[in-house]
């Protein structure tokens, strides 16, 4: 298989499971709170999976990388993943920089990952062949500077709540 084939495969892989994330994240008010929940748990690993595979563009104009995600777009998705998940929305990770643990969103972290999966996805759809190349180049940057990370620190706060649910200790929520 040549580097050209891996690469376009790699990258329509992630482009599938980056549209079934959108799709859900879009949609999520419609899902109950367990439902969500164990989705998250399983498209988060292959999203970043996905994303550790895709490999950068060489070269990239960035005047052809465009943001399509408004932010009142991105203020309506947070505040629904927000509401859908407010009992485990809050977390804390340890921040080396600053020697102390910092409060962070699952909603903010989710958000964000749709961001970067939305405007890619977005210039796909577009087709316009520079675009592409621009949003690989910068699909692979986002996730080595945000949505991987985000992915990383999401996985414990989500898998906690299953773990959780599997125990009986379900902290105010509503499991059927």
């Amino acid at each position: 298989m040549t580097d050209e084939t891996s690469t376009f495969r790699n990258t329509s892989e992630l482009l599938a499971v980056a549209n079934e994330y959108c799709y859900f994240i879009e949609n999520i008010s419609k899902y109950d709170f367990d439902d969500t929940i164990e989705f998250l748990r399983k498209i988060l690993p292959m999203l970043y999976l996905k994303g550790c595979l895709i490999e950068p563009a060489e070269e990239c104009d960035e005047a052809f990388m465009q943001r399509y995600v408004t932010e009142e777009t991105y203020q309506d998705i947070y505040n629904e993943i927000r509401n859908k998940l407010i009992v485990c929305n809050e977390f804390y990770e340890f921040d080396n920089e600053l020697k102390e643990p910092v409060a962070k969103t699952v909603a903010e972290g989710l958000t964000d990952i749709y961001q970067d999966m939305k405007d890619v996805l977005t210039v796909f759809m577009r087709g316009i062949e520079p675009e592409k190349i621009c949003a690989v180049f910068y699909l692979h940057q986002w996730f080595d500077e945000r949505w991987g990370a985000h992915i990383a620190s999401l996985l414990p706060v989500l898998h906690k709540q299953y773990t959780d649910k599997l125990s009986g200790s379900n902290a105010g929520t509503d499991f059927d």
